[in-house]
């Protein structure tokens, strides 16, 4: 079986997590007097080849507690014209006099807004504002229920792909013969995703869906689209604001990527950011009883390291008859480095490792891939997460420049770094990329609030930073606090200007910091 860098290539940029939020929020089904959505779309003038978008009666489902419909959409907006495609759109209605809608997405690549919006609702807005507001959550095209991104028949294949280590010696990490081993791996799955896809393939680049997002829009019958955008989400936001930056209504970006970064800027961001969270968590966990590791906090993280080698080395068989090798630990431990909350699990985690039980850790990176127990995919997440990096932006092919990466990657991340380097899933896509990396000012545009947090692992702070400096009317707000994405947590700083700026169009004069 082929021998993937599986680090960068999971990780590139991780959806926002439903960690922390409770499932069946919404009401089991919609309250007496919320009918179905009333959009009156805005009847601008469009293109005839888009008459039929723009002009399309959207039908309703009731979906316990939320409206469900589908949108038709070109499949390629160069090309409208020619074949179309289905978003899967969900609308959870104002719960009192509405104003509007906010259009949301949790982030991904991949995962599904229409989803989040089914299940935490409730928990994406503050009450005052999904008063006034429809919140809507929407699947981007190749995601979920949307026309899908699929890479396999079989999900086995697809899971040995993922899991499986080859048997034998492994060659030198970085050498050529360990790059090429990589380039195999990344061209099965490359082929698969083009096999079972097809050419709609080709189409699932973000600046794709900012215009399925324009479609929404003027379905809504707003004049102005209000977003909220969580960790990809705030590409898919900025992205918006560059193309239609005139339509940007109250937008806020939270946990941000910034547009400008390529695919290694982007990777070193990450690594920097999943290594500095880390190093919190080995703090904490050194201050307690059940911390596997001792000695000061250079000596755990060295610890950490020699523990990945090992399983690189030497995996542990589990059960079920599967090897937990050091792929699926760092997996696993990033997977618990989102919210502090999650800081006990991974100490479990990492102390059955040590004594030789890999079945903790397993079921931690299989269910951050959305894997179920009988080895099934429960989404189709890391298939679109991979495939709309590689429309976003080129990927890194040349031997000598993934090891001069690697070298810098491995300085910022001398813990975590060596799970982060090699060559990309997408060094042999079977498309050019659609978008290419740049500075977006958005002229015009209604202030964009952008959040990050000092100690977020998967979007580093500095990317909020430099997305709020190069908006013109950027505003930022610096939140010290752990964990990925912090609107609506809890902490009245950051919430207060938030829903003040959903619900009056009133954004803070200044930079914050809370």
């Amino acid at each position: 079986m082929h021998r993937i860098r599986r680090g960068l290539a999971a990780l590139a940029v991780v959806a926002a997590s439903a960690l922390g939020l409770t499932a069946c929020i919404l009401p089991p089904s919609l309250p007496e007097g919320l009918g179905a959505p009333q959009w009156a779309p805005t009847g601008e003038q469009v293109a005839p080849e888009l008459q039929r978008f723009y002009g399309q009666d959207v039908a309703w489902d009731d979906c316990g507690g939320v409206w469900c419909g589908t949108v038709s959409a070109p499949m390629d907006w160069n090309n409208p014209s020619a074949d179309a495609i289905e978003l899967a759109v969900t609308v959870a209605p104002a719960t009192g006099e509405r104003r509007g809608a906010i259009l949301y997405n949790p982030g991904g690549p991949g995962a599904s807004g229409a989803d989040y919006v089914r299940s935490y609702g409730d928990q994406l807005l503050h009450p005052d504002v999904r008063e006034h507001y429809d919140l809507v959550g929407f699947d981007p095209r190749g995601v979920g229920s949307s026309t899908p991104i699929s890479c396999y028949d079989d999900p086995q294949e697809f899971y040995d792909w993922l899991w499986e280590i080859p048997e034998g010696p492994a060659p030198e990490p970085l050498s050529d013969e360990d790059l090429e081993e990589q380039l195999e791996s990344a061209q099965w799955f490359a082929d698969a995703c083009l096999e079972h896809t097809g050419p709609f393939l080709e189409f699932v680049g973000t600046e794709q869906v900012a215009s399925d997002m324009d479609l929404l829009r003027a379905l809504f019958g707003e004049e102005q689209l209000n977003y909220l955008g969580v960790s990809y989400g705030t590409l898919i936001g900025s992205t918006y604001a560059d193309l239609f930056s005139e339509r940007v209504g109250r937008m806020v970006l939270d946990a941000a990527v910034a547009p400008d970064t390529s695919d290694f800027e982007g990777t070193l961001f990450q690594a920097a950011g999943f290594e500095l969270a880390y190093g919190n968590f080995v703090e904490d966990c050194l201050t307690t009883e059940e911390c596997p590791f001792s000695g000061s906090k250079a000596d755990a993280l060295a610890q950490t390291r020699a523990l990945l080698d090992q399983l690189a080395d030497d995996p542990i068989a589990v059960a079920d008859g599967r090897q937990l090798g050091s792929s699926a630990l760092f997996i696993a431990i990033a997977a618990n480095l989102y919210a502090e909350w999650q800081w006990g699990g991974l100490q479990e985690i990492l102390a059955d490792v040590q004594a030789g039980r890999g079945e903790t850790a397993f079921a931690a990176a299989d269910e951050y891939y959305g894997i179920n127990p009988d080895g099934s995919f429960a989404d189709n997440s890391l298939e679109a997460l991979i495939s709309v990096n590689c429309l976003d932006a080129p990927a890194v092919t040349d031997f000598d420049e993934v090891r001069a990466n690697a070298e810098a990657i491995m300085a910022a991340a001398p813990t975590l770094g060596p799970d982060f380097v090699g060559v990309g899933s997408c060094a042999v896509w079977p498309f050019e990329p659609t978008r290419v990396p740049h500075e977006i000012t958005a002229p015009g545009a209604e202030p964009i609030i952008v959040i990050g947090g000092l100690n977020d692992p998967a979007t580093s702070y500095q990317q909020s930073v430099e997305l709020a400096a190069m908006l013109e009317s950027g505003v930022l707000i610096t939140v010290d606090a752990e964990g990925h994405s912090q609107y609506n947590n809890g902490n009245r700083c950051v919430d207060a200007p938030v829903n003040e700026y959903f619900l009056t169009g009133s954004a803070p004069p200044a930079d914050l910091t809370c």
